[in-house]
């Protein structure tokens, strides 16, 4: 061996009574801890409650797309610039005539740009009803950091998409794994500056999730 990398994986390998050429051997199964066995109408009220209790908002908007919730979001806050993804949900919204005169910076924005956004608005491909934690997957869409960088971030999240536990949420997830897959539970929070909780530091300080 030339390098300490390689002595130092010849020994796990002697330790492990493996080969360089060993197969990979097959993760062990996810364990399922939790209710798995809710109705969709019992995993909403469920997450709602969880998205509650970690400072977040919830917002109904089946009936129209969360067209409605996203109007009264936008004229509370009148954001000067919202980032978005490029998710079909956003899209549409965007694309509504009510919402299309606002000021809505395109899905490849730079990052300069997104440091400038009041608010903005994504998808979410799945939740965690357990947790009232949303999952973004990057393969879906584009740009995740207007998940993270806006003060406010309004999530769109379809009822059908809500799941029992972090277990579910890992067996669901489509294999290969996105490079991307950010797990948001309420809005930024940390307790590193003296053990004081802040929230906001490193992300959105507000999050409202509206179910469509």
């Amino acid at each position: 061996m030339t390098t300490a990398h390689d002595s130092i994986l010849a020994s796990v390998r002697t330790c492990l009574r493996r080969t360089a050429d060993s197969p990979v051997p097959a993760p062990p199964p996810v364990p399922m801890l939790g209710r798995v066995d809710l109705d969709a109408s019992a995993k909403l009220t469920q997450f709602g409650e969880r998205l509650a209790a970690v400072g977040g908002h919830l917002h109904l908007g089946i009936e129209d797309g969360g067209l409605a919730a996203v109007q009264q979001l936008l004229a509370r806050y009148a954001p000067r610039s919202i980032a978005r993804s490029n998710a079909a949900a956003v899209t549409n919204l965007r694309d509504h005539a009510s919402l299309r005169a606002q000021p809505w910076q395109p899905p490849d924005a730079s990052r300069e740009e997104l440091f400038t956004a009041d608010l903005g608005v994504t998808a979410a491909q799945w939740a965690i009803a357990e947790t009232g934690t949303l999952v973004l997957v990057g393969d879906e869409e584009r740009h995740r950091l207007a998940s993270l960088l806006p003060p406010v971030h309004i999530a769109l999240l379809p009822h059908s998409r809500i799941l029992g536990n972090l277990g579910e949420a890992l067996k669901t997830l489509a294999r290969p794994l996105s490079p991307a897959v950010t797990f948001i539970t309420g809005p930024s929070r940390t307790a590193d500056i003296e053990l004081q909780l802040v929230i906001g530091v490193h992300g959105p300080r507000e999050l409202h999730v509206v179910v469509v």
